[in-house]
């Protein structure tokens, strides 16, 4: 089953470069991500995973971005209609 859902990520002033942000998350398992930039200084990352549950694919990708942004707050998590 597919789930979306959406990360957002308030980042540190060293890593307000979207395209700094924008090449780390190509070269990652998050490549899949959609990047949305609205709020200064916060990334939006919407994702469509597929997975057995929607848990498993939110946690999935938190702990892949935890190593793409390390040390990055993740700040709000927004799910998508089941």
């Amino acid at each position: 089953m597919v789930h979306d859902f959406t990360l957002v990520y308030a980042l540190s002033p060293e890593l307000n470069s979207q395209d700094e942000v924008m090449h780390w998350l190509a070269g990652s398992d998050c490549a899949d991500a959609t990047a949305g930039w609205g709020r200064p200084g916060h990334v939006a990352l919407a994702f469509s995973r597929e997975a057995m549950d929607r848990n498993a694919a939110v946690a999935l990708a938190i702990a892949q971005m935890g190593q793409v942004l390390p040390g990055t707050p993740l700040v709000r998590t927004e799910a998508g209609s089941p």
